[in-house]
This record gives structure tokens, sequence and C-alpha cells, in this order.
């Protein structure tokens, strides 16, 4: 896909971002990506290598087919901590949007109760894993659905329920 400057992306890593610049390095084009969030700085991304790292903005009805899915998410908890933290920033790091959108669900489910009603508390380290996940998918999704980021949180539960 082919990107112009101030064009709005997600990055796989750092969420919702803007292309600020194009510009050649050692004979091969690179887009400058600039986070939304953090210490804004660059990120140099090969133009010929963009398919995982950035993608645009999802449209209404890509937010609406993701929405969909987090119906169909089921809680899943692995017991072993490391398999289960693996799991989680393989998928944090796909830059997939339902990778993102199976995250935030399993945040859903694993602040309240299991399957079977238990509580289930996760370490920091993977709740801040699954926060990750949802501020990145939310962001997004408040630009798809035209809505204040303060508000996307209701929509989606609206959605879901």
């Amino acid at each position: 896909m082919e990107y112009k400057i101030n064009d709005r992306v997600v990055h796989a890593r750092e969420g919702l971002s803007t292309i600020t610049n194009i510009t050649t390095m050692m004979d091969r084009e690179y887009y400058v990506v600039v986070a939304d969030k953090g210490e804004r700085e660059n990120i140099y991304v090969l133009k010929e290598r963009t398919e995982n790292i950035i993608r645009p903005i999802m449209s209404l009805e890509e937010g609406m087919k993701v929405v969909e899915y987090m119906k169909t998410v089921k809680a899943e908890f692995i017991s072993n901590t490391k398999q289960r933290r693996d799991q989680y920033r393989k998928r944090l790091l796909s830059g997939n949007v339902l990778d993102l959108a199976y995250l935030s669900r399993q945040l859903y489910f694993f602040n309240y109760y299991n399957s079977i009603g238990q509580v289930v508390k996760l370490g920091p380290t993977d709740l801040q894993m699954l926060k990750d996940a949802e501020k990145v998918l939310f962001d997004e999704l408040a630009l798809s659905f035209n809505v204040d980021r303060d508000k996307v949180d209701q929509k989606v539960a609206e959605l879901l329920a």
C-alpha cells in the first residue's frame, strides 16, 4: 500500500501514528512515522516492508466487523505464565486488528470471572499487555466510529450487548 505525508495509520507496536515524511537512505525509501503517544520519535519503516508494520485506519464497516468478531471470542486462560505471556506478546506485536480484539476481550473476561465463575487474577505484566491492546484498538475504533475517545468504551460495550 502506498501512503503519503500526513496519512494517519496504525503502527503495529505504537498504535495510532502519522506519516510525517518519506525519505531515502542508502538507496531505499522509508516512511517516517510518528506515533501519537510517547516522545514522538521518528520511526523509519522501509516502504517495501510496510505490510505487517503499518496499516490504514479501519473504516466504519471494518470496525463493526471487529466488534462482531469480539462477540465470538471466549475466555481462554493459559495457566502457564510463560506460555500465556508469549501468546499475548505475539498477538500484541502482530499488527493484526483481530489479535488486538482478542486481547481486548480477554481483558474484559479476566477483570471479572472465568468461564466457571471464578475471579481470575492476572499479573501486572499480563494486564499491561491486555490494556495496551485495548488502547490501540479503542483509539482506532474511536476514529472508525467517529466518536470521542472517552466514549468509545461505551460504544463498544453497547455493540457487544
